[in-house]
């Protein structure tokens, strides 16, 4: 039985307001367009995390799937900024992860746009990780191996 939206706020820090809101306060700087095809989009720092927050409570999402996608994606580039790796010079960064810090981020980011029809399954798990990387994965890498696993476990197959 699915539970209701004003149930699920109720008991979390979240409000629904933050995760409903199409009117955005407090903007961060203009997202990248991936590929030229997004449109781009503004988002507040509290309305990314606690979208981020209540699907890794719950395991769903209520933004249409484009929406929620450029949020993830800038997220993850958050996240990946914050690692002492990515201000490493590209050859200490190769040695350590096999790639530039450029490469990897355009790699993961290219898996999370490669789902069309909507999120992946596992975009539950996504959520979390994406929240508490920094606690949970002290290196860059195994951030990395973390978020390949989860693209790789959901085998490109969007949630239904």
């Amino acid at each position: 039985m699915a539970t209701p939206v004003s149930e699920v706020f109720e008991n979390s820090t979240v409000s629904a307001d933050i995760v409903l809101e199409q009117n955005h306060e407090n903007p961060v700087p203009q997202m990248p367009n991936h590929g030229g095809v997004e449109p781009q989009l503004v988002f507040s720092e509290e309305e990314v995390r606690g979208t981020l927050e209540a699907s890794a409570s719950t395991g769903k999402y209520w933004q249409d799937w484009e929406k929620l996608r450029s949020m993830l994606s800038y997220h993850l580039k958050q996240v990946l900024s914050e690692y002492p790796e990515a201000k490493m010079t590209n050859e200490q960064q190769i040695a350590l992860l096999g790639e530039t810090y450029q490469e990897l981020v355009k790699r993961l980011d290219d898996v999370l746009h490669s789902f069309d029809e909507g999120p992946p399954f596992t975009l539950q798990r996504l959520c979390e990780i994406l929240l508490a990387a920094r606690g949970i994965y002290p290196k860059l890498s195994k951030l990395s191996l973390a978020l390949e696993k989860e693209a790789g476990v959901c085998g490109l197959r969007p949630i239904q």
